[in-house]
């Protein structure tokens, strides 16, 4: 008598064969995350180490602290002095973007008209423009304003910034009740009021989420800054380490590490806001 697939025993597995292909997955992803980390450590390791040794054993470990890289570093980059404009610049940026982009969205968010619609279905499309198109016109629009300062460049990343920060508040703004601000008109409030007292408060975690990521953006842009005010930032700085002629590595990456400290310890000493306005963000909106 054949017996039927229900009535055979089945392979019961043991422990350690339950939890392989977990343990395959975790040793991929812990080497998939160790190539993505692999470039930091390369660029921590190579600033301690003097040049001749950054050639010959680019992937061994510094035979000894070398810490000259970072006082040439510091004292030629003229490091108190960038990291104050480029400090500056993205404090100016973050803030104007922060600013005038919640207004934009809240007013597009509550006016309920075609051409409403219209203008931020520019602000959207403008999020997929790659900038390397619009960068030659923007430097020549730049020039002809006058705007090749550190203050002409806050307002361009005042407009590069827009589209994204006006995305992101727009479709957390549409999560407001509505109510709160028809109580406060009909209490005698101003616009003024509504947004700055009632609304914008409201929008604490996409505001924090837009301001890092901004912040972010600015600090560690290159491009911009070099197509318009030539130097002055931090990563401007660093192109006297290599050119045609010179290559200091060593010192090159001990500025890498100098720029990097400061951002990065403020996205980790902030990062949960960024999970936690993306979270409302998308629940809301």
């Amino acid at each position: 008598m054949n017996s039927t697939p229900e009535s055979r025993p089945r392979l019961q597995l043991r422990p350690w064969q339950q939890k392989l292909p977990l343990r395959f997955l975790e040793a991929f992803m812990i080497l998939f995350g160790f190539l993505y980390i692999y470039p930091a450590l390369f660029v921590l390791i190579s600033a301690l180490k003097p040049d001749a040794e950054i050639m010959l054993k680019p992937l061994a470990l510094p035979s000894k602290i070398f810490l000259d890289n970072f006082v040439k570093a510091w004292r030629v980059m003229e490091f108190p002095r960038v990291v104050t404009t480029t400090f500056l610049i993205s404090a100016a940026g973050v803030a104007g973007i922060v600013l005038t982009s919640s207004m934009a969205a809240w007013m597009l968010a509550r006016t309920e008209k075609r051409y409403s619609w219209m203008i931020y279905s520019l602000f959207a499309f403008a999020l997929v423009i790659p900038f390397q198109i619009i960068m030659v016109p923007l430097a020549v629009l730049a020039s002809d304003l006058r705007l090749t300062s550190p203050v002409g460049i806050v307002v361009l990343y005042w407009g590069l910034g827009a589209p994204m920060a006006v995305f992101m508040y727009h479709g957390f703004i549409k999560g407001v009740p509505r109510e709160l601000e028809e109580s406060a008109a009909i209490d005698g409030a101003g616009t003024g009021y509504i947004f700055f007292r009632i609304v914008f408060p409201l929008l604490k975690p996409i505001t924090a989420t837009i301001a890092i990521l901004d912040a972010l953006w600015i600090w560690n842009d290159f491009l911009l800054p070099l197509l318009v005010i030539k130097q002055g930032t931090i990563q401007l700085a660093q192109m006297q380490f290599y050119g045609q002629f010179l290559k200091e590595y060593g010192p090159l990456t001990a500025s890498l590490v100098l720029s990097a400290t400061p951002i990065i310890i403020f996205y980790l000493s902030l990062q949960k806001y960024i999970i936690k306005g993306i979270a409302a963000g998308a629940v809301k909106g």
